[in-house]
């Protein structure tokens, strides 16, 4: 059995175990890498695994830590470890490479883990990376969908408007997002406004939208669109059982002229 190919700084490790999709990805005229985490509404987290099943990314690696969560579970295709590597073709031109976070990591080494993906990314050749989160709603100022954040590195442009001053990216988020900076990476950050509260797939389905758009890429969002029907209703059918629990004994009999 031959080697593995393996990157370590201090205590992270990212270890290939898919050699032949990993330099499929390399070979591509540009590479993207995307990633995201379990913050306000889940938002990262379900849009990375959203876009990975759509475009049927297959796993390349995993990501080792000092002190890695405890827990594993399985998918149709084996073992899911807390931090994967995942890779496909968005386009001709173009592969993409996930990080997805299943868990979040020790914040021990939240900083470690940051500082050793994205320097690792920049020296396999990454062009550009997306960072997916969800932005508090209630800072919702007009109609807009989302806010975003880049840094100095990226040139392009969104619609929507950017995050205002003041206001903060906070977790791993920010700490990818910033070491994206200080290693030149063109980065980009897409904010959604989403539900604190609960996993929010309609705040999801923007980032997705949003992304798709930006790489010219095909990404049904129908089933997250269900999904927050679903949840919506569930929490709205929970509200009027609450409401009539309150209500006084005879109050629906009433009658008011």
């Amino acid at each position: 059995m031959s080697a593995m190919r393996e990157f370590r700084r201090q205590s992270i490790r990212i270890i290939i175990t898919n050699e032949k999709l990993f330099e499929e990805f390399r070979e591509a005229k540009k590479c993207v890498f995307i990633s995201g985490f379990k913050g306000y509404g889940m938002v990262g987290y379900i849009t990375v695994t959203h876009i990975v099943e759509h475009l049927k990314c297959g796993r390349t690696g995993v990501v080792i830590t000092k002190y890695m969560p405890e827990a594993i579970t399985v998918d149709k295709n084996g073992i899911v470890s807390p931090f994967e590597l995942y890779v496909c073709r968005g386009t001709d031109e173009m592969s993409i490479m996930a990080l997805v976070n299943h868990d979040l990591p020790d914040v021990r080494e939240r900083t470690r883990y940051a500082d050793t993906i994205i320097r690792w990314v920049t020296s396999i050749g990454v062009n550009e990376a997306v960072f997916f989160g969800g932005f508090d709603a209630r800072y919702r100022v007009g109609d807009e969908k989302l806010r975003w954040v880049a840094t100095s590195m990226w040139t392009r442009k969104l619609e929507e408007p950017k995050m205002e001053s003041g206001l903060y990216i906070i977790g791993p988020l920010a700490l990818f997002t910033l070491f994206s900076e200080i290693y030149r990476l063109p980065a980009l950050v897409i904010l959604p406004y989403a539900e604190t509260s609960r996993p929010d797939p309609r705040a999801a389905a923007i980032a997705v939208e949003t992304f798709a758009k930006l790489y010219g890429l095909d990404i049904d969002t129908r089933e997250l669109y269900e999904k927050a029907r679903l949840i919506e209703e569930k929490i709205m059918e929970l509200e009027e059982q609450k409401e009539a629990m309150q209500a006084p004994p005879g109050a629906s009999e009433r009658v008011y002229m």
